[in-house]
């Protein structure tokens, strides 16, 4: 059997520098005002706002940058809002899911931008759905860390202004190409939408208490492409379990909020390089990131629950994993072809 270890190769190439400076600016200004006013939950809405423009920023413009990011927004608030109401009624949930996902599916390979949008939609619909009452004195920090990371985008396209490129995977290009008729066809998105659901009822029915994290490795590792899902499986998982890892000596060594404060900025600004570098990075360095920022909003009485949530993440990861790997061989047959001439060490084309 072929392994797939050459994978986790570091890329050459220019970095994002100005992009890693701004999410560690739309991150850092929040949480530190957070912090100062003693608002543990203050400090995780924040930091999620602060990197939302970071995560959903793929260049161009000034204006494609910010519709973008304003389209996201609001697909995501409607999809907060949605999850919100939805979590007590399963039935319409799953229904809403199930079609939202196969939609996703069909449209699937259309261009980065709108298809990272309706994930994290989908995922936000699943988090506000199955996580209890999240403290609405948060919410301005979410607003706070929103704006700054908007701030540096502008200020970053005032001082170092781009062209448009002549083609450019933006809503614009997306919505084009969608209506000329071009998808991933009824199969991927049959596949997409049983694995999605798939993976959200299996965890229900294993009691996990975050069923969201198994469904957003599905819905961020499957594509249309077997050979590059079947890439992104095995780089997400090995990325996880690398971040799990490094998020438990960093919890383990440092109770000092201060210091988790600098690791939760440092990772901030390290994620765009990362995924410059490597998928596998990226993944890495969002896990610790998230599970560091978990940390540092429990505090020390939470701390036992924090480690908790590293176990928690990388079970999670694995069972999703799992199930995106099974609706692959049975939905895509590229990827069923790939992986079983890997594993008979044949060449594939």
């Amino acid at each position: 059997m072929q392994t797939p270890f050459h994978l986790l190769q570091l890329h050459d190439g220019a970095l994002p520098w100005r992009q890693a400076v701004c999410a560690a600016i739309g991150v850092a200004i929040p949480t530190a005002i957070a912090v100062w006013l003693h608002q543990p939950y203050g400090l995780l809405f924040g930091a999620v706002g602060g990197l939302y423009a970071s995560l959903l920023d793929f260049g161009g413009t000034l204006r494609h940058r910010l519709i973008t990011q304003l389209a996201g927004l609001l697909l995501v608030v409607a999809s907060a809002v949605a999850g919100y109401w939805l979590g007590p009624h399963h039935h319409i949930l799953f229904l809403t899911l199930a079609v939202l996902s196969f939609g996703i599916g069909w449209i699937d390979g259309s261009g980065i931008a709108v298809e990272t949008i309706l994930r994290f939609s989908a995922l936000i619909l699943l988090v506000y759905a199955f996580t209890p009452a999240l403290p609405p004195h948060g919410l301005p920090y979410f607003g706070l860390g929103l704006t700054i990371g908007l701030l540096a985008v502008w200020l970053d396209s005032l001082i170092f202004p781009r062209a448009l490129p002549s083609v450019h995977e933006g809503l614009r290009h997306a919505g084009r190409w969608i209506a000329a008729g071009h998808n991933a066809g009824w199969l991927h998105a049959t596949g997409f939408c049983v694995a999605v659901t798939g993976g959200l009822l299996l965890a229900l029915w294993l009691g996990y208490q975050r069923p969201a994290w198994v469904a957003a490795v599905i819905l961020f590792v499957t594509r249309p492409d077997g050979p590059d899902s079947l890439r992104r499986l095995f780089l997400t998982v090995f990325g996880t379990l690398v971040g799990a890892g490094l998020a438990w000596v960093i919890s383990h060594y440092a109770h000092d909020p201060t210091i988790l404060l600098a690791c939760v900025i440092s990772l901030a600004f390290l994620r765009p390089i990362a995924l410059a570098k490597n998928q596998w990075a990226q993944s890495a360095t969002m896990t610790t990131l998230i599970l560091v920022l978990f940390d540092l909003t429990l505090g020390e009485a939470g701390h036992a629950e924090s480690l908790v949530l590293f176990h928690e993440r990388v079970v999670d990861t694995l069972v999703g994993s799992a199930v995106a790997f099974l609706c692959m061989l049975v939905f895509n047959p590229q990827a069923r072809r790939h992986f079983w001439a890997r594993l008979r060490n044949t060449p594939t084309t």
